[in-house]
């Protein structure tokens, strides 16, 4: 057997027990939304939606089956994602920054223009950890659809020795997801507007991130 067609098997096998995973994990949570009027609800242009990649495990099983397409690396790492997610509702667009990167660019803006949203973890495919990376800044001053930041995190979760701490969720355990407002990006920035403003992005990320840690443990 060719190393091509088991990796091929490989792809095949994650996408199946990682999905049925994912479904048999977070059914089990009891997630409370704080501001869910800023999700977007693809009316007209669609939304970016950004949220660090240790938290995507929970998002992709809440927000399953609504034509969200993921932004993914063309690394082996983004197969493994596209497989997943593929069986849980999600296209995907495919590149990076070196890449495929104007492609990439080209679809999303495609994509966002027929009202479809757009998720993005901006710390994504391989960190910094939490550090925002300009790709969804860029996207959203060309493309002029709104930028939606969330953090999910969960109560009781195992953390992975990966680069991010990835959270798996522990069954019947509760969840707090935190939506902003919705973010305009004029399109005229300055790049030393552009670069305050994506570190506004990443604090503004890390705070939803903190309050939803603190509701997560929060009894009341």
């Amino acid at each position: 057997m060719s190393v091509k067609l088991l990796q091929k098997m490989k792809f095949r096998i994650v996408g199946f027990l990682g999905s049925l995973l994912v479904r048999v994990l977070i059914f089990t949570l009891r997630v409370r939304t704080v501001g869910e009027s800023h999700l977007p609800h693809s009316a007209g242009k669609g939304a970016i939606c950004c949220f660090w990649h240790a938290q995507l495990l929970a998002l992709v099983y809440l927000y399953r089956n609504r034509n969200i397409h993921v932004l993914v690396s063309r690394h082996r790492d983004g197969e493994y994602i596209v497989r997943v997610t593929d069986r849980l509702g999600f296209g995907a667009v495919r590149g990076s920054s070196t890449r495929g990167g104007v492609r990439l660019l080209g679809e999303a803006l495609e994509k966002l223009s027929q009202g479809i949203d757009i998720a993005v973890t901006p710390d994504g495919p391989r960190g910094p950890r939490q550090q925002f990376k300009p790709g969804a800044l860029f996207l959203a001053r060309k493309s002029g659809a709104p930028l939606v930041l969330g953090a999910c995190v969960p109560e009781k979760a195992w953390r992975l020795k990966s680069w991010d701490q990835f959270y798996i969720p522990k069954p019947f355990s509760r969840a707090v997801l935190v939506v902003g407002e919705r973010i305009y990006i004029p399109n005229k920035l300055t790049d030393h507007e552009m670069e305050t403003k994506r570190l506004e992005l990443q604090d503004l990320l890390n705070e939803l991130t903190r309050q939803a840690e603190e509701m997560a443990k929060s009894k009341s």
